[in-house]
């Protein structure tokens, strides 16, 4: 079982490139929280996941506590938890907020704006992912705050080189089908840069990463995700693995920061938002696929999970 893949299978994020800046020393700006930024951009959800690639030309980045991180062209940079960052070709003077730099959304297409003292060029491609909240998985929120990726020294440097070779051509002229191309670009990029954080993190990151390769964790998620309807129980999955009830919940909840029964049924609700979302199947038979004897049980389950019955849910999703 491909976990990773049934994951990103369900909880597809969205790629978005909004913004094409020029900037020139000195220059500094900052970015809000995706909360803050969301309206900004008339984003659908406020749970988005900003990035930037570098172009051409070198900058700087900063958040707190104690991110500080020279950028040189080809890099991409990642807030998977939306802080709010700096960048800039220095950082030791006031920074402008983005927002007052931007016109007016909507945008029909990502603007190119210019900022800056008139020195040296950067540019970057800046653009986010989003998701909706309900479908956000622990594996996901498990990732660092803040993700650097330097495209020339990646283990699969030539997939991801090239799609962000396209990425910023694409960007820098925009015509007929362009955006339709950069949406599938960005997911593409975000799915390599996830496969190969997965291989190559450091031991010391804990999390979903490591969850997926544990000996123990990755074979009860293999199972769990193989055959979301069974009737799982802790006992069933630690003899399976040969460890012990106790031992198993301990490092599950170690990894992914919840029990494994809890994790299955949040599973199981974002399996069963995602056929409501994208199929026609009644809810009798969508309760039937993610484990639930009755519709009337998944009914309250998925209202305590996502504070609406599935049949309003799936109805204001239309």
């Amino acid at each position: 079982m491909d976990v990773l893949s049934d994951i990103l299978r369900v909880i597809r994020f969205s790629g978005v490139i909004d913004l094409r800046p020029e900037f020139s020393a000195p220059w500094v700006i900052e970015t809000p929280s995706c909360s803050d930024f969301a309206d900004t951009i008339q984003s659908e959800t406020t749970h988005i996941v900003p990035f930037h690639i570098v172009a051409e030309g070198n900058c700087w980045v900063k958040a707190k506590p104690d991110i500080r991180q020279a950028l040189s062209p080809g890099d991409i940079i990642i807030f998977p938890h939306g802080d709010a960052h700096i960048l800039g070709d220095r950082l030791d003077q006031m920074p402008t907020p983005i927002a007052d730099l931007l016109p007016a959304p909507p945008w029909k297409e990502p603007p190119i704006f210019t900022y800056g003292g008139g020195g040296t060029i950067t540019r970057l491609v800046c653009g986010f992912l989003q998701c909706e909240q309900l479908l956000l998985h622990p594996f996901l929120k498990s990732l660092p705050r803040f993700m650097h990726i330097q495209v020339s020294s990646e283990p699969t440097a030539s997939l991801l080189k090239t799609g962000v070779q396209h990425i910023i051509q694409e960007a820098n002229c925009i015509q007929p089908g362009s955006i339709c191309l950069l949406t599938r670009l960005v997911e593409l990029m975000f799915i390599e840069i996830l496969r190969s954080y997965m291989q190559n993190s450091p031991d010391k990151q804990m999390g979903g990463v490591l969850a997926l390769n544990d000996p123990i964790v990755g074979q009860v998620l293999n199972w769990m995700h193989a055959d979301p309807a069974h009737p799982w129980t802790v006992s069933e999955l630690a003899k399976q693995v040969n460890v012990s009830r106790s031992a198993l919940a301990t490092r599950f909840t170690e990894l992914l920061g919840q029990p494994p029964m809890q994790y299955l049924t949040q599973w199981r609700l974002q399996l069963a938002a995602h056929h409501l979302r994208n199929t026609d199947e009644s809810i009798t038979k969508i309760a039937s696929q993610v484990g639930y004897e009755s519709e009337a049980a998944f009914n309250r389950a998925f209202k305590r999970y996502v504070g609406k019955p599935p049949g309003i849910w799936r109805h204001h999703r239309e």
